[in-house]
């Protein structure tokens, strides 16, 4: 009988040793997926965030998306963990999809601008700096968020325009071949103007950003007290370009009226 109880007793012991070492394992093994997800869950948000910021999303819409794609890694990582510490996860995603169809339906026109903001970012139609028309709005791309794109409007206002707007919407990217149209406008009396014709396209082909062939100069103008030539230009699509047309315009052309302006 004292046998039978010693061995009972031993028998339990093992049972529980087992066990231990059975939960023991488990909680090693979920802290060594704990540790390969902390690790992964950083160098994909770090990678996830240099492509954002490649594209030239701004810090703020680059940050968010590298926190969402650590958050993803953990997501995953965790279900790894909870599946293989035994634990019935059926129950907790079907929680958290009812939840996220909640919060979907709750948010949809935020999500709507959000989704439409990656597709931008990833198809690229425009880029900061490039002049586009987006339905009444023409100006320059000042900024892609996830929510909203900034255009710098010809009147020198910020225009926020959603991005499911720009995303639904026929665009129009006057930049996309890296270039811009100006119009150059020279105003003065006839003694003024005199030789002006034909030298504007000699000093013109001085300046590296402007595109050949050049167009002839056009008099729109012409009395006894006025005379006024315009001039279209293809320059390089870039601020440096234009300043350095009104630049050296100003140089060569010192007593007459100068305005360079771009199209509405």
């Amino acid at each position: 009988m004292g046998w039978t109880v010693y061995d009972r007793a031993i028998g339990y012991l093992r049972d529980v040793g087992g066990e231990l070492l059975a939960i023991a394992g488990g909680l090693v093994m979920a802290a060594a997926i704990a540790a390969i997800t902390w690790f992964a869950a950083r160098a994909v948000s770090r990678l996830v965030g240099r492509a954002m910021e490649s594209r030239r999303l701004n810090r703020n819409g680059a940050l968010l998306i590298s926190r969402l794609s650590f958050i993803a890694v953990w997501i995953v990582g965790l279900g790894v963990i909870l599946a293989r510490l035994g634990v019935n996860t059926t129950g907790i995603f079907a929680f958290l999809s009812a939840s996220t169809v909640a919060i979907s339906l709750s948010l949809q026109d935020v999500l709507r601008n959000f989704v439409a903001g990656l597709i931008l970012l990833f198809e690229r139609p425009f880029q900061v700096g490039d002049r586009i028309k987006v339905r009444d709005v023409v100006g320059e791309v000042q900024g892609i968020d996830l929510r909203t794109t900034l255009i710098r409007n010809t009147d020198g206002y910020l225009v926020m325009v959603p991005n499911s707007t720009i995303f639904t919407e026929i665009i129009t990217n006057r930049s996309h071949y890296r270039t811009r149209r100006l119009t150059v406008t020279i105003t003065g009396n006839r003694d003024q103007m005199a030789g002006v014709e034909r030298r504007l396209p000699e000093v013109l082909e001085g300046i590296s950003g402007v595109r050949r062939p050049l167009s002839s100069p056009v008099v729109t103008t012409s009395s006894a007290d006025t005379y006024v030539l315009e001039m279209p230009l293809l320059v390089e699509s870039s601020n440096d370009a234009e300043r350095e047309v009104m630049r050296y315009l100003s140089e060569h052309f010192t007593d007459v009226t100068l305005e360079v302006r771009k199209p509405d």
